[in-house]
């Protein structure tokens, strides 16, 4: 599994792998837990079962390594969206996202963090996907773009929206478009009005070469209210 740090002062890790080339060694599916060897079947294709399989043991063995915990041992818990957690783990944060073979992961101490990753191809329909999931001045920005880039500047933005709904944790409840991210590489702090009010998130990017683009986030922790003296 090769490791990406995001940034020298980064909040987090990231790990990415490979998950056609780097297949489970012999065994490693025991750790996996009955509901996720029943996911993995429920997959018609087989190519899509066994990069399921080799994703949940690779991200078992890498919270192994952050709790010192056996793969096996560690269980998971859902949020109210779905978005997993681990049980009884409370300085071990952890997202997941796959885009074809490739899955990346991000590991922080503590934290609602989140990442998303997305291969590079041709995007003959960025104008149709920019419309309904991006601001004004993001769909402005993906017009200036120059062809030979618009399917990349096109996976930073949705790729960055992805992330900081995925460290906010709440699912479709908020529209991408209400929100601006940029479609570039650079952190930014991102302004969100999640279900529960104004939260800042913190999101950055980069491209793997010709390969893909990650991008993670972190929700920021709120700061403390001002404190008046009489």
């Amino acid at each position: 599994m090769r490791r990406y740090l995001a940034h020298d002062t980064a909040p987090l890790q990231l790990w990415w792998t490979d998950l056609d080339t780097m297949p489970p060694p012999p065994g490693a599916e025991a750790a996996l837990s009955a509901d996720e060897r029943a996911r993995a079947a429920r997959f018609v294709r087989e190519v899509h079962r066994r990069r399921f399989t080799a994703a949940h043991v690779a991200l078992r063995e890498l919270l192994a390594q952050h709790t010192g915990r056996a793969a096996a041992e560690l269980q998971f818990a859902g949020g109210p969206f779905g978005k997993p957690a681990l049980r009884g783990q409370p300085t071990c944060a952890f997202n997941m996202s796959h885009s074809d073979e490739l899955a990346v992961y991000a590991v922080a101490a503590d934290g609602d963090i989140g990442v998303d990753v997305e291969r590079l191809r041709e995007m003959p329909d960025t104008d149709m996907l920019a419309q309904h999931n991006f601001t004004p001045a993001e769909r402005e920005q993906l017009g200036r773009a120059p062809a030979s880039a618009r399917g990349l500047t096109f996976l930073y933005g949705w790729t960055r929206k992805e992330a900081c709904l995925k460290a906010i944790g709440c699912g479709l409840q908020v529209d991408p478009y209400t929100f601006e991210v940029g479609l570039g590489p650079d952190r930014r702090d991102v302004l969100v009005l999640s279900p529960d009010g104004p939260v800042m998130v913190e999101v950055e990017s980069f491209c793997d070469g010709d390969r893909a683009v990650v991008s993670w986030a972190r929700v920021k922790p709120a700061l403390p209210e001002p404190t008046h003296s009489a």
